[in-house]
């Protein structure tokens, strides 16, 4: 039985003696309600009050027994307490341990800093598309969500250094910081670039000199919701076929989600040394691609079918969820 369980049962067993209790003296000594229930209260408590009034030898043994119970009752309780306490406080340290341990497994996963709504969007995103994360959050409400969650979480102060090197950092592939102050995002960027040189750095700035800073400060990559924001607003507006497009490319009906996917041209692939129409991608996984990064850097929007697909090479991808995935697993 568990101690939450124990607690419960002594409280009901403690208001069933109470029951007895007052019962007992109305019926033995003839007392009213309110001194059977006064002396009931005072007799299983162990107080030592005085009696309400001179009890029968009856009353007597009713009340020996009342205290029997009473000390065995509130014995029950603490110790039930006590285990409660040290059970969640063991649970709480093994918990930690046991996500430690996860997390210094993790190899080219991602970090996520901060957990609020920026955070908590690109976790859910994470999630859908099975990347490995761990999440370093320290406000109590928002790690008690990402656990609810069943994210991979450290709590902590994201900006300091033992906790970004418990999150695997030499070992990540990318760092995503959506704290919501600039200055935070800036720190977090200077300490992650100088851990892992190799970092790609993605930072949150909700102004444009904070989007010149982190960019000093070596993030890759800066990203201004409220700009998003603005500009989608703006597109709503202007071009509201375009947008319901977009949108389209996120949801769709039916339940199929369509994305945009980058996918490796790996060695010794299906794909190396074939050109777009070769590759027969439209035909075999009815996808569409819609954009080509050639291992120079060079990027081509919308190939022509007689593009030559390299080793190294990255696709950009458009179509069902499950289409890309056949896609990646065929060339993995």
């Amino acid at each position: 039985m568990s101690s939450e369980s124990k607690i419960r049962l002594a409280i009901l067993f403690g208001l069933v003696m109470v029951v007895i209790g007052t019962s007992g003296y109305s019926t033995i000594e003839d007392w009213g309600l309110w001194d059977s229930f006064y002396m009931t209260i005072i007799t299983l408590s162990t107080v030592g009050f005085k009696e309400v009034n001179e009890l029968s030898s009856g009353g007597r043994i009713f009340t020996i027994f009342l205290i029997i119970f009473g000390a065995f009752n509130a014995a029950f309780v603490l110790t039930a307490g006590v285990q409660f306490v040290l059970q969640g406080q063991l649970e709480e340290i093994l918990g930690k341990r046991k996500m430690e341990k996860k997390v210094h497994k993790l190899k080219d996963h991602i970090i996520l800093c901060g957990f609020g709504r920026v955070g908590g969007q690109v976790a859910e995103e994470f999630a859908r598309r099975g990347s490995d994360f761990v999440i370093i959050e320290k406000g109590e409400g928002m790690v008690a969500e990402a656990r609810k969650r069943g994210f991979y979480l450290l709590e902590g102060n994201a900006a300091d250094d033992d906790m970004l090197k418990e999150a695997g950092i030499s070992r990540a592939k990318a760092i995503v910081s959506t704290l919501p102050d600039d200055s935070d995002n800036v720190y977090l960027a200077l300490t992650a670039r100088q851990l892992n040189p190799d970092l790609f750095i993605i930072a949150r700035a909700e102004t444009m000199l904070a989007k010149k800073k982190l960019r000093r400060a070596g993030a890759d990559k800066v990203i201004c919701p409220h700009e998003l924001g603005g500009a989608q607003m703006a597109l709503a507006t202007l071009m509201p076929n375009v947008v319901d497009f977009l949108q389209l490319a996120s949801v769709v009906p039916g339940g199929e989600r369509l994305s945009i996917e980058e996918i490796a041209i790996r060695d010794g692939g299906e794909l190396t040394g074939k050109s777009i129409i070769e590759g027969a991608i439209k035909r075999n996984y009815d996808t569409i691609v819609v954009g080509l990064r050639k291992l120079t850097g060079e990027v081509m929007f919308n190939p022509s079918g007689e593009t030559v697909m390299e080793d190294g090479d990255i696709l950009i991808v458009l179509g069902e969820s499950n289409n890309l995935e056949r896609l990646a697993k065929d060339l993995a």
